[in-house]
């Protein structure tokens, strides 16, 4: 039983998707964390909201990233991005933190997933720019 190639491809942009969502989150992680380490008065509560935006973002990124390589299944591979990306994330987490799962975890995850499918989707609805020789 062999893959087809529209599979293969499917599956290389998912994994292109997660890799490129991971770099991102690291990335944004870093500059909110230096914007954070130059500013003071930052209550302490929100932080844990501020890092899901950013990994929301970071999803995001990925999503609209494989979607732009596969051209279609913008719903599919963004929640694919999403839900694959929330459960390396949880794995991180589980692995660090001693904390039971809570209601940061069910809007983390709703975040995610809704953000990955709006990545997709955006990718493959966006309009190629036509370009004149």
């Amino acid at each position: 039983m062999s893959v087809s190639s529209d599979s293969k491809r499917i599956i290389k942009a998912i994994l292109i998707g997660i890799l490129s969502a991971c770099v991102s989150t690291a990335l944004l992680t870093c500059i909110v964390a230096f914007i954070l380490k130059m500013t003071s008065g930052i209550p302490y509560g929100i932080i844990d909201y501020i890092m899901v935006a950013i990994e929301g973002l970071g999803v995001f990124i990925g999503a609209y990233i494989a979607c732009m390589i596969t051209k279609s299944k913008g719903l599919l591979i963004g929640a694919s991005v999403g839900g694959i990306a929330l459960i390396i994330l949880l794995c991180c987490g589980m692995c660090i933190s001693e904390s039971p799962i809570g209601i940061l975890t069910v809007i983390r995850s709703a975040v995610l997933i809704i953000l990955g499918i709006a990545g997709g989707i955006l990718a493959v609805n966006r309009k190629e720019r036509v370009r004149i020789k």
